[in-house]
């Protein structure tokens, strides 16, 4: 882990200048690289937003959109960022949770309850140390980990991504070869022209049918044995 990426939606620059400097604070502690991008209001910040933060901090008081329908909007782009609210009315914040907010912090901050949400920001990052991947096209762009794709299947000229804990997947315009020059160096292995599949998913090898997940999926029979020398090595790495 080298740096974290952070937003701070705050109409107050007084207030948007004490999280920035508690967090230049924090990273400095942590020896971390910090980018951290300012917005006035949550109508810009959610116009343009693209998934590529590690942690949001959002007032919840602000002109033109308040905070909890920037929330609902933000979550509509981004399933996985880290949400802290920053207010001065805790029962509001409550309502936070309701969009998946990891915390919030009442105003004046203070350091020490700003360091402990950043803390818990810096242990989801690490447990989600794994390549980024952003997919989509247009205005359908998301964020995802390759330690949570389970596979990835061609059908017609579309890509099915396949996430661990969901039951449908992602469904986008785009070619195989592309996504195999992504997650080169990751631990997938191309079974068939049909799919692209992760060996941290596989969860057994039945004749010509993988078990990746809860799925069971066919493997060509000129791949099977170079698939199962590559889960082989997988499991002996200590792959998890």
């Amino acid at each position: 882990m080298k740096g974290l990426k952070v937003a701070i939606v705050e109409d107050e620059v007084a207030q948007a200048d004490i999280l920035f400097d508690f967090l230049t604070r924090f990273c400095a502690e942590r020896k971390l690289e910090l980018h951290a991008d300012r917005f006035l209001n949550g109508v810009d910040f959610v116009t343009e937003y693209s998934p590529r933060y590690d942690a949001v901090f959002l007032d919840i008081e602000m002109p033109h959109m308040n905070g909890m329908e920037c929330a609902v909007k933000l979550r509509e782009k981004d399933k996985d960022v880290s949400l802290i609210f920053v207010t001065n009315m805790v029962q509001y914040a409550v309502k936070g949770y309701e969009v998946g907010a990891l915390g919030y912090i009442v105003k004046p901050v203070e350091y020490f309850s700003f360091s402990v949400l950043m803390g818990k920001v810096c242990d989801k990052v690490v447990m989600n140390d794994a390549k980024e991947i952003f997919i989509g096209s247009g205005d359908r762009v998301r964020r995802i980990y390759s330690r949570d794709l389970c596979y990835v299947e061609v059908l017609d000229h579309y890509l099915l991504w396949h996430i661990a804990g969901e039951e449908k997947p992602f469904r986008c315009l785009g070619r195989m070869k592309d996504v195999e020059k992504i997650l080169e160096g990751e631990s997938f292995f191309r079974c068939s022209n049909c799919y692209l599949v992760n060996l941290r998913h596989v969860n057994g090898v039945e004749g010509n049918d993988i078990v990746v997940g809860k799925d069971t999926i066919q493997i060509s029979r000129r791949r099977k044995k170079l698939f199962l020398l590559a889960l082989n090595a997988y499991i002996k790495e200590g792959g998890c």
